[in-house]
């Protein structure tokens, strides 16, 4: 970019892209589904066009985005998982991040959609070791579509705040305070709800890149139309191991209690969450994720879900890396006769054009296979697709 005359107004510096405060980006995305509805019969098969265009702001400027708030609409309290602080922030930083994705149909302009999502971070880290971390994400998306019924259309807000305080070099307290507020259209008023959550951690230095902790939360669960208000408490214990560069893991384990409060019964079961990322040599990346929990949903009273996923990346040269993705799902259905089992295999090739620009190609394959007496005929079904993607950033 030219930086003489008139055109030094217009320069990478002040725009902030030398000193990476701003990251424009643009990603195409094509894909070919030989299952649109997600149905067992009369399936309807279909090209879908993806543009994304956004842009994320790092002050101080960073080379990479500074959080990713895993928000889900399914989870109860917004949280899907588990965040740990950055212990190399400095005294503050704040971030950025807004991109709407335009989703286009060929033959189905019915489901044509656009989804909004902005992300917003600011961090302090106090003399004395208190710090502070508020976060909101704010999303405009709808749901999966679900054997014969369409999608329902939801905006969603996740803010939470986050307090720590080092007690001593090895030993820290923190606190998280979380309000999440999901809003469906008209023609899911029932799906509407309000949860409130509190979180208490310790966790403990044991080595230099190993830290042991305690987890409780309390979650409250409101709908606003429909009487299916319940609570949640959780106990976890749990370690996180960052050895080198080339592994880390976290894993916890613990106590899931589930009181629906209409009802006035309590539903007990074993919460897990854990994942191992470990770069095997300079070519091969392996890593795993396993998670049990419950999640909200109004075909029945609750869900509780079990995920395992493994993934593997080649890197055939600098340019080009393959990678395999496998995952299983079981979902137990509760207060109906319902257990859904899901497989999904998906391999894919990348191109890295140059240090901004690459592209890949993916394949998946879908199974859901349930079984029970409140189950339809469409409630199998497996699904096809491919999808080709282009993505150029700053």
């Amino acid at each position: 970019m030219t930086t003489s005359g008139w055109c030094d107004l217009f320069s990478q510096d002040m725009f902030g892209l030398e000193s990476d405060t701003i990251h424009p980006f643009l990603s195409f995305s094509g894909e070919y589904t030989d299952n649109v509805f997600a149905t067992n019969d009369d399936e309807e098969d279909d090209l879908i066009s993806y543009i994304t265009p956004g842009v994320w702001l790092a002050l101080p400027g960073a080379d990479a985005e500074v959080i990713n708030i895993a928000a889900s609409s399914s989870v109860p309290g917004g949280m899907a998982q588990t965040r740990f602080q950055n212990e190399e922030m400095g005294r503050y930083q704040g971030f950025f991040r807004y991109a709407p994705t335009f989703e286009n149909y060929l033959d189905i302009d019915d489901r044509d959609f656009i989804y909004h999502r902005l992300d917003a971070y600011a961090a302090l880290n106090l003399a004395g070791g208190l710090s502070f971390e508020l976060m909101d994400q704010y999303q405009d998306s709808r749901d999966d579509v679900e054997e014969e019924t369409d999608s329902a259309e939801f905006n969603n807000n996740l803010l939470a705040l986050t307090t720590s305080y080092a007690i001593t070099d090895k030993l820290k307290a923190r606190v998280d305070l979380g309000y999440y507020d999901v809003n469906y259209n008209s023609d899911a008023p029932e799906k509407d709800r309000k949860d409130i959550s509190v979180s208490g951690f310790v966790l403990f230095d044991i080595r230099p890149k190993t830290t042991i902790f305690g987890e409780m939360s309390h979650t409250d669960i409101d709908y606003d139309t429909a009487n299916v208000d319940s609570t949640e408490f959780k106990v976890f214990a749990g370690v996180k191991y960052d050895a080198s560069d080339r592994i880390n893991a976290m894993g916890k384990i613990g106590y899931v209690e589930k009181d629906l409060d209409e009802l006035d019964e309590t539903d007990d079961t074993l919460g897990l969450e854990a994942f191992i990322s470990y770069d095997l040599s300079d070519r091969i990346d392996l890593s795993a994720n396993a998670k049990r929990g419950n999640q909200e949903t109004t075909t029945s009273r609750f869900v509780t879900e079990s995920v395992f996923s493994v993934s593997g990346t080649y890197s055939l040269t600098s340019r080009i890396s393959s990678t395999l993705y496998l995952a299983a799902m079981e979902e137990e259905y509760k207060k109906i006769d319902r257990d859904d089992s899901t497989y999904k295999i998906s391999p894919s090739v990348k191109y890295q054009f140059n240090n901004r620009i690459f592209g890949s190609l993916a394949y998946m394959y879908t199974d859901r296979d349930a079984s029970g007496q409140d189950t339809s005929a469409q409630s199998d079904y497996t699904e096809n697709s491919v999808m080709l993607t282009i993505t150029a950033s700053m």
